[in-house]
């Protein structure tokens, strides 16, 4: 073998050498790192977002303690099983290897709308979709009252709103139309029906309001410019009572003068 060709295997041979250590290396360290990953255990359950739902409360929802292997950690079911909670409208779960951490964030319903029963006492609130929320420890939220529904919150399947369509449609409907702080009350009829009460306009105490069936968006569009151009004034005859159950129209029924 030429002094070239001996050159050239030597530098080939410490290429090869090389290489295996390389790989050698990589795989220690893989071996090392499935190990340490095998080790991890969740320290802490960190909870973000949480205003009315009580942190300790998700923490049990979650079913993760400390100790917990992280690998055993599904983040996916964690996050449906802190959803079930009545306050909690989305919540996302997220593994933290090097801290350790199981991170969950969650974002909370907002009231639309306080149940109560029949002596007047608050019951729970409902957000715009009329899932119903227990009251909380502290902070009241300035929304319309809803009376007729069960003092009985609906608790049992949490992923799915129980009050009436109808209740819905409205719930949705007041802030769209830009009459959630003309609304004072909102009264389910035993047909479901909906009459609303107002809150004192102008010179007018609260007057009750017959939505009936057929577009709530419009009815409230249609109760909103009433109220600004007719119940802000003072005309002759006090209105009583206001009608809108005839789409386009609202038909009103005055108070007879005294005497």
């Amino acid at each position: 073998m030429t002094r070239d060709q001996t050159a050239t295997f030597g530098r080939h041979a410490l290429r090869v050498a090389g290489s295996g250590l390389l790989v050698a290396g990589v795989v220690a360290l893989g071996l090392l790192g499935w190990q340490w990953r095998a080790d991890v255990t969740v320290d802490r359950v960190a909870v973000t977002g949480a205003q009315h739902a009580p942190p300790d409360t998700l923490r049990r929802l979650a079913r993760v303690g400390r100790g917990t292997a992280m690998k055993a950690v599904a983040p996916m079911l964690v996050a449906d099983r802190v959803a079930r909670h009545p306050w909690v409208k989305e919540a996302t779960a997220e593994t933290q290897w090097m801290q350790g951490a199981l991170r969950i964030a969650v974002t909370e319903r907002t009231p639309a709308a306080l149940a109560v029963d029949a002596q007047g006492r608050p019951a729970y609130y409902l957000d715009r979709s009329g899932h119903a929320m227990p009251l909380p420890d502290r902070a009241g939220y300035d929304v319309p009252l809803v009376r007729g529904l069960e003092a009985e919150a609906p608790w049992t399947q949490p992923d799915t709103a129980q009050t009436p369509s109808s209740l819905r449609r409205v719930l949705r409907a007041l802030p769209e139309a830009g009459v959630s702080d003309l609304v004072a009350e909102i009264e389910m009829q035993p047909d479901d029906a909906i009459e609303l009460t107002t809150t004192p306009i102008g010179p007018h105490d609260a007057l009750p309001v017959h939505l009936g069936s057929g577009s709530v968006s419009r009815k409230l569009r249609t109760l909103r410019a009433f109220a600004r151009q007719v119940l802000a004034s003072s005309p002759d005859e006090p209105i009583e009572r206001i009608d809108l159950r005839f789409d386009g129209q609202v038909v009103t029924r005055t108070r007879p003068p005294d005497g």
